[in-house]
Formats: C-alpha cells, sequence, structure tokens
C-alpha cells in the first residue's frame, strides 16, 4: 500500500473516532455500508455470535436503532452527553488482493461522566470498502481487554 493510500485509511480511523467521541451519531452512521456489522464480542474473540452472547452484535438496522436511541435524549447515560477522547494507535493495514482493506488498531478511550472517569481499551478490527475518495466500512469487531468482566452497560459508542 502506497503512503497515500495509507493515509487515507488513518484518516478515515481519526474520522470515525472523532465522530463517536463528539456524539455526532448521524455522521457516524454515514461511515457504514448497506452491509454493516458491528460486532463487540464478549469472552473469547473469536466466538461464533450465533451460539454465543455479545455484548454488541448489529446489522445496519440495528445500528440506525442504536444511533435514534443515542439521539432521542431517552438514555439518561448520556444526559449530560459524556466527555469521550480515544487515542488510536498500532494501526495495521492488510489491503489483500481485492479492493477491500482490513485494518486493525489499537485504542484507548476515556469516558468521564457525572465525577466519574472510566478507561476502556482494546483492539479494533474494520473491514473498509473504497468509496470515491474514502471509504465505508462493512464489518467493525471490537475486542475490548476486559470483555471477560463484568461491565457496565455501553451506552455510548465503542
Amino acid at each position: 500500500m502506497d503512503s497515500a493510500a495509507r493515509d487515507r485509511v488513518e484518516r478515515f480511523l481519526t474520522l470515525e473516532a472523532r465522530l463517536m467521541d463528539e456524539h455526532r451519531y448521524k455522521e457516524w452512521l454515514a461511515l457504514w455500508a448497506d452491509e454493516a456489522l458491528y460486532w463487540v464480542p464478549c469472552n473469547e474473540d473469536d466466538i461464533d455470535p450465533a451460539r454465543h452472547v455479545s455484548i454488541i452484535y448489529d446489522d445496519r438496522t440495528r445500528l440506525e436503532q442504536r444511533v435514534d436511541r443515542l439521539l432521542s435524549g431517552a438514555v439518561l447515560a448520556q444526559d449530560p452527553k459524556p466527555r469521550m477522547r480515544r487515542v488510536l494507535s498500532n494501526i495495521e493495514i492488510d489491503d489483500g488482493a481485492g479492493p477491500e482493506v482490513t485494518v486493525q488498531s489499537n485504542f484507548v478511550l476515556v469516558h468521564a461522566r457525572a465525577g466519574r472517569q472510566q478507561i476502556w481499551a482494546g483492539r479494533s478490527i474494520h473491514l473498509l470498502r473504497p468509496e470515491r475518495e474514502s471509504y465505508l466500512m462493512r464489518r467493525k469487531k471490537v475486542l475490548l481487554v476486559n470483555a471477560d468482566q463484568e461491565m457496565p452497560l455501553l451506552q455510548f459508542l465503542i
């Protein structure tokens, strides 16, 4: 992958992170392809989501419902909106043989609300499809470091 293509991938990941951190949910949703799959497994990284519980396992319709709910004002954990910032690192790009690109990256997310601060960390695996001068997400899998432990309900985008 040439440096210009790598820059486009990194700009896309950075944009996605900023949109989530700034609660710009409709813009974040626009980054997804129609055949979207957003998966946050619990316990093991490669469990079968059809046979095991997942923290999140959303297709495009469920993503739209999730965004509508976050925008509705009915999510008490979003009032006031938490302050969030995530840092991305260790970006690895596998452009394979086809037009799609698989990208793995590590993240640390700081989530602050109501006098409490939480730190979330993990690895994201994106499957990106080229679209004009950028990309659309076909799949995103988030592997939380603490996925096998008790955790609060995720009322934000991870």
